[in-house]
């Protein structure tokens, strides 16, 4: 069995996301991707290879 290692340097990215006026009792949905030469987004195989998506829903009474 082959073991993978930690890339040495490696820092994982940090994302932060705004919202203005954001409509409460809704679910926002937000996917960031990488965009970088020879990096797939678009691989229906793997849907998540270099992206994340979330919902996120603010409540308000």
């Amino acid at each position: 069995k082959r073991r993978l290692s930690p890339q040495v340097n490696y820092t994982q990215p940090v994302v932060a996301v705004q919202f203005s006026n954001a409509t409460a009792n809704v679910d926002h949905h937000v996917e960031c991707r990488l965009n970088a030469a020879g990096l797939r987004t678009d691989d229906e195989r793997d849907k998540f290879a270099g992206r994340v998506a979330f919902r996120l829903r603010i409540n308000r009474e």
